[in-house]
């Protein structure tokens, strides 16, 4: 039988009937988005603050924020760090969830979700005359796909064997210049209004 919180292998520290956030967070992948500060901030969360406190004497009782060395952080109650944990992703809350019904029927939860790995974070350095380059490649691509797509109708008018080619070629790599888009527009952001380079026909492309 259990009475501690767990989720997944991390033990979730109490504090007079409250659950740490931090912990929570930290079990969830420890992505900087999903801090318990923000969560806290949310008005939403707010509103549900203010309908649990009409149940309750004090605050204290629905969360509280701390500092030591030992206790350090947010702890809060079943509800809101339910809440939190639905904030973080429905995946999340599952498993959350899961934990407090075998926390309560006092099981080992012995398995549950695994939950993705935080996405990685990467830093480099480009010239100008580079992300130019970068950008009349993704541009580059497009244009080849465009008219992979024009040549379609053509060679199956023709009965030509590359048709089926073409079209899968097409269709399979259209998506991955549509999905870079936002990703090269966030790239150039700061040199549109640049004169030393050929960025201006590239720039009209991407709007």
């Amino acid at each position: 039988m259990t009475t501690q919180l767990t989720i997944l292998t991390n033990k979730i520290r109490t504090l007079d009937n409250l659950y740490s956030l931090n912990d929570l967070h930290f079990a969830s992948g420890n992505d900087p988005k999903h801090r318990p500060s923000l969560f806290i901030r949310l008005e939403t969360t707010k509103e549900l603050i203010e309908e649990i406190s009409k149940e309750v004497r004090s605050t204290d009782l629905i969360f509280k924020t701390l500092r030591g060395r030992n206790i350090q952080g947010t702890y809060a109650c079943e509800e809101l760090a339910l809440a939190y944990a639905t904030w973080i992703s429905p995946k999340f809350h599952l498993v959350v969830l899961r934990a407090f019904i075998a926390m309560h029927k006092g099981e080992v939860k012995n398995q549950q979700l695994t939950l993705p790995e935080p996405e990685k974070y990467y830093t480099f350095e480009f010239t100008e005359y580079e992300l130019e380059q970068l950008t009349w490649l993704w541009f580059s691509h497009k244009q080849m796909n465009d008219l992979l797509g024009d040549l379609i109708k053509p060679l199956d008018a023709l009965g030509s064997r590359y048709s089926a080619m073409v079209y899968s070629h097409h269709h399979e790599y259209k998506r991955h210049y549509t999905e870079s888009l936002d990703t090269i527009r966030r790239l150039i952001e700061p040199f549109k209004q640049s004169n030393r380079l050929n960025w201006e026909r590239v720039v009209k492309r991407l709007n």
